[in-house]
């Protein structure tokens, strides 16, 4: 098990619809109409929001999975044995080869070791091979909708319909996780505000198909968030 955790972490050094929505009484399109008010006040614009809401309604499957997220439903072995497959890590010493360059290049600028930025890019969607389906607007709706943590996912909508007034991403290609993260590095809207870059410098911050953008931004991310390249992760300790 711990052999799988450093091996990862170091890739090639030898990753029915039931709400209780805060406002029982307010329907969701009530809801909808409040929350446009409150985003054409944040600077959203109108067609924006017509388009985003366009047939939005809340996704019954959504709250299921938020019930039952696998990190609190499965042991640490079963979880590590499902996000770290000796495939997975087969796969990923492949891809830090065949991205060297890039991630020289990313690595030099953020100060963050290429394997770790392999190995995030690995655990959050097998190197964007699964960068989930669920439309996030209508994910982060419903969630804000339903009543458990309105509060949080209210401000991500709202920061997500915000990453559509700016052009990073068409609305029907912003797709994600059930809970609204995005991309190849599986950002939530506000994760990407705060570290999301424009690698490649084309006007875009397209953490969902430009490998220099998502790089760069997962080691934006590191980095802004005290990372400490001296030093490493995961040392097998054997006790007396």
């Amino acid at each position: 098990m711990l052999k799988k955790i450093l091996v990862l972490a170091g890739l090639l050094s030898a990753v029915s619809f039931t709400s209780a929505h805060a406002a029982t009484t307010q329907s969701f399109d009530a809801w909808v109409t409040e929350l446009k008010t409150e985003a054409e006040q944040q600077g959203i614009s109108r067609s924006i929001l017509d388009q985003a809401f366009a047939g939005v309604a809340p996704i019954p499957r959504i709250i299921e999975l938020d019930r039952k997220q696998p990190e609190f439903t499965l042991t640490f072995e079963q979880y590590l044995t499902r996000v770290v497959p000796d495939s997975r890590i087969k796969k990923g010493r492949a891809l830090l080869q065949q991205n060297k360059a890039l991630l020289t290049e990313v690595s030099e600028r953020f100060g963050v070791q290429p394997r770790f930025i392999v190995a995030l890019w690995g655990v959050e969607t097998d190197f964007g091979r699964i960068t989930g389906g669920f439309p996030v607007v209508a994910s982060l709706a419903t969630l804000a909708y339903d009543g458990r943590r309105s509060a949080f996912f209210r401000k991500e909508l709202l920061l997500a319909l915000k990453i559509l007034e700016q052009g990073h991403i068409a609305h029907a290609d912003m797709k994600g996780s059930w809970a609204g993260a995005m991309g190849q590095s599986q950002f939530m809207p506000s994760s990407f505000h705060n570290f999301a870059i424009d690698y490649d410098g084309d006007g875009h911050k397209d953490i969902w198909g430009t490998k220099a953008d998502v790089f760069g931004s997962i080691a934006n991310y590191l980095s802004r968030s005290g990372w400490n390249n001296t030093e490493t992760w995961g040392r097998p300790v054997s006790l007396p």
